[in-house]
């Protein structure tokens, strides 16, 4: 009686069996546990299992397994297991079932078992107990046999990057990081998912615990300013300033990654008095240095020499422009701060936009929106040479 129609064959769970040869490295061997269902045939006699490395075409002859070469009689039974198998080879799998004359059905539906050998991953550089205080070059070594699709670094098990091109390096910047050991790990996966994980480096982070030096560029303290001013300043640390702001009575005017930084103070903003000026940086780690100045802002009636001996010794003033009292006039230096805060150097006082908030200017009128940008440099150039 001949027997027809498919079996239908499908993977239970592939179980892996580790072997360790007397060879210089370890070597792994793959077990294989099929299932399928049984023929409807009512004269079978059994099933045979056919197995093929890395190849999908007809007839499967298969060699090295357990259970000898393909195909393997596995009786009147619906489960088979074969072992021994290398798991460097992808291995296809089918099934036929024959009758009691030796009749034998084609074959079934065909399951592929993918390679399972991990990859070799491991760290080459930084060497064991190594130190840092700033960044780090971290690179790693991967290969497989059939290829690596990508490697990812971790620091204390905690994936930071990812790369699938060599060579497989990382930049790992442990400036900000408090002082202590980091174990840094490289984690290979092949293209066939399967993944390994190196033997861990430890690191040693220093830790950055001294602030930034910081110094202003200002008159001197106590000294009367009017107009506008130049305030500058500029910081330096020991492993790197990451940030740089200016203030004026607390108040933030400028913030900056670069030093030095300056701007371009209009005292005639502000009350007359004093009013203290101060610059504040920052290092990657978060310590923070401060310099500070305290200036009297005189903007009242410009300050004049004195043939009087009771005045012969009062303190000078520092100003670019003087202004007298009453409604303060546009000055080339709100030009270039309007400049500033429309190309997004810095943010606006609520003061600074209601000054400065001139544009669109239709018709002789100022029609203010509500923010300060290049319309209102414009407008202010404008007023300042007499074309408004």
């Amino acid at each position: 009686m001949e027997v027809s129609g498919k079996v239908g064959l499908f993977l239970v769970v592939p179980l892996f069996l580790f072997f360790l040869f007397s060879t210089a490295r370890p070597c792994l061997a793959t077990s294989v546990s099929l299932a399928w269902d049984p023929s409807p045939d009512a004269d079978i006699s059994g099933y045979r299992i056919y197995y093929q490395a890395n190849s999908s075409g007809l007839p499967f002859q298969g060699t090295g397994a357990v259970e000898g070469n393909a195909p393997v009689d596995g009786g009147n039974v619906t489960v088979a297991s074969i072992s021994g198998l290398d798991p460097a080879n992808s291995y296809y799998f089918a099934v036929t079932a024959y009758n009691s004359t030796g009749q034998e059905s084609v074959y079934s539906n065909v399951v592929q078992i993918p390679e399972t050998l991990p990859p070799l991953v491991s760290i080459t550089s930084p060497s064991d107990n190594a130190s840092v205080a700033t960044t780090l070059a971290v690179s790693a070594a991967a290969t497989d046999n059939v290829g690596v699709a990508k490697v990812q670094f971790l620091v204390n098990g905690t994936q930071v990057y990812e790369t699938s091109a060599a060579p497989y390096t990382y930049i790992w910047n442990a400036a900000a990081l408090p002082a202590g050991t980091y174990a840094i790990t490289a984690r290979a996966v092949d293209v066939s998912g399967n993944a390994a994980l190196s033997q861990p480096v430890h690191v040693s982070v220093a830790g950055d615990v001294t602030s930034p030096t910081v110094s202003l560029a200002v008159p001197p303290s106590d000294a009367r300013v009017a107009g506008t001013i130049n305030v500058s300043a500029s910081a330096g640390d020991n492993i790197g300033v990451t940030g740089l702001e200016l203030f004026i009575d607390g108040t933030l005017l400028l913030s900056s990654n670069q030093s030095p930084a300056s701007y371009i103070w209009n005292t005639a903003n502000f009350a007359n008095g004093s009013h203290v000026i101060s610059a504040r940086a920052y290092d990657a780690a978060g310590n923070s240095g401060v310099a500070s100045a305290t200036v009297v802002v005189d903007n009242g009636t410009s300050q004049t020499a004195s043939t009087s001996p009771s005045t012969s010794t009062s303190t000078p003033t520092t100003s670019a422009t003087s202004t007298s009292t009453g409604a303060l006039p546009l000055t080339l230096a709100d030009a270039q701060l309007a400049l500033q805060i429309a190309s997004g150097q810095q943010a606006p006082t609520v003061e600074q936009v209601q000054r400065l908030d001139l544009a669109p200017y239709l018709n002789g009128q100022s029609l203010p929106n509500g923010k300060v940008d290049t319309g209102d440099v414009v407008v202010i150039l404008a007023k300042l040479t007499g074309k408004l």
